[in-house]
């Protein structure tokens, strides 16, 4: 399989692009995101509020709600405008959310795409994020509300297979959705060719290609602990590196050649964390790195959702939340650039590194209109 990032590969970590140098086109990160993204809407009107929502998000601070990001860049007056702009207005934030990505890929240099689950209490239902895994960061780039059991599969197919990888080519999908039934995923990337890791109940029943007998997937592992080998990986939460233990079988499932990879904690019997890949010529270094990338989107996730506004949609329109956490992950792009350009950390330095963010409500620059 190709597509195996480079930045997952221990050594030689690509680093972001220097900075853009000052110009017209230039002058803040926020205005090249807007003109990058907004130009996606049809009507100048929608351009100006999606960028003024993105600048809200950003320099709110506390809850996002509508009435406080209208107090940052307009007055209190342009509540009612902004909140139809999000819940009712009739702009469609699929090919928004497809230009961010662009955007956020140009700029940081993806290496794998990770697809994790988000329950949204308010609404009852479970969400994906698409994060886009670059050497030093994560953002969020796509989210998706997730139909019925039965149409889950179809939705994180739709959200991932057919991303442009016109830039660096076909990287690594990291899966890690409690609970869905993934055989359909798995079916579609085998057939496209494209490299797929997802994380699995250690009870997913497996069949042993050596042997043909089917055990569950812990189990199988444990019968063949002989073959574990440490792999050093480092944790994101902490920056602080560990050796563990892991191994890797071959095995069928859906129908497919896969390797089940395991990961044991001390001295326990059975591995603690199962995936299935069909990576199956890669070294388990490099797939045990690859899967912890869902550790470090959860901790970037934890980190940035109070500055971006994530959990701070207050209707109960699917296409309200869809629009609002289109706009909370361009906000999330938009201070990781800046903070990546300044070689700073986001969150605790992003508001200085937004080049000229005008956090007194400054209106947007009449360019946007265009």
């Amino acid at each position: 399989m190709r597509g195996v990032p480079q930045a997952i590969r221990p050594g030689r970590p690509d680093r972001p692009r220097p900075p853009v140098p000052p110009g017209p086109g230039n002058s803040s990160v926020l205005d090249e995101l807007s003109d990058a993204v907004f130009a996606q809407l049809p009507r100048s009107d929608q351009r100006i509020k999606g960028a003024q929502y993105v600048r809200g998000l950003i320099a709110v601070e506390g809850r996002k709600s509508v009435r406080n990001i209208a107090s940052q860049v307009g007055g209190p007056e342009l509540a009612q405008s902004l909140h139809h702009f999000i819940a009712s207005s009739t702009w469609d934030w699929q090919p928004v959310s497809r230009a961010l990505q662009r955007y956020a890929d140009n700029e940081l240099r993806f290496a794998a795409w990770v697809v994790r689950a988000l329950p949204i209490p308010r609404k009852g239902r479970q969400a994906i994020g698409v994060w886009g895994v670059a050497p030093d960061v994560t953002v969020p780039v796509q989210w998706k509300l997730l139909p019925s059991r039965e149409q889950a599969a179809a939705c994180i197919v739709s959200a991932t297979l057919g991303f442009d990888q016109s830039t660096i080519g076909p990287r690594p999908v990291v899966l890690d959705i409690p609970g869905v039934d993934l055989r359909p995923v798995f079916d579609r990337y085998m057939r496209a060719g494209a490299p797929l890791l997802s994380a699995v109940p250690p009870i997913s029943p497996v069949t042993d290609e050596g042997s043909g007998r089917m055990f569950p997937a812990a189990r199988l592992l444990q019968l063949n602990r002989m073959l574990r080998r440490p792999v050093e990986w480092t944790d994101p939460a902490t920056g602080i590196m560990h050796r563990s233990l892991v191994a890797g079988v071959r095995v069928q499932w859906a129908g497919h050649s896969l390797l089940l990879l395991g990961l044991w904690d001390g001295a326990q019997p059975q591995p603690v964390q199962c995936w299935l890949t069909n990576l199956t010529a890669t070294p388990l270094g490099v797939v045990l790195r690859l899967a912890k990338c869902t550790e470090r989107v959860q901790q970037d996730l934890v980190s940035s959702a109070s500055h971006v506004g994530t959990l701070d949609y207050e209707g109960r329109s699917s296409d309200g939340w869809h629009r609002h956490m289109t706009l909370a992950a361009a906000a999330h792009v938009a201070q990781v650039v800046a903070a990546a350009r300044a070689r700073v950390r986001p969150w605790s330095q992003c508001m200085a590194s937004m080049e000229r963010m005008d956090r007194s409500g400054a209106k947007v620059r009449n360019r946007t209109a265009r």
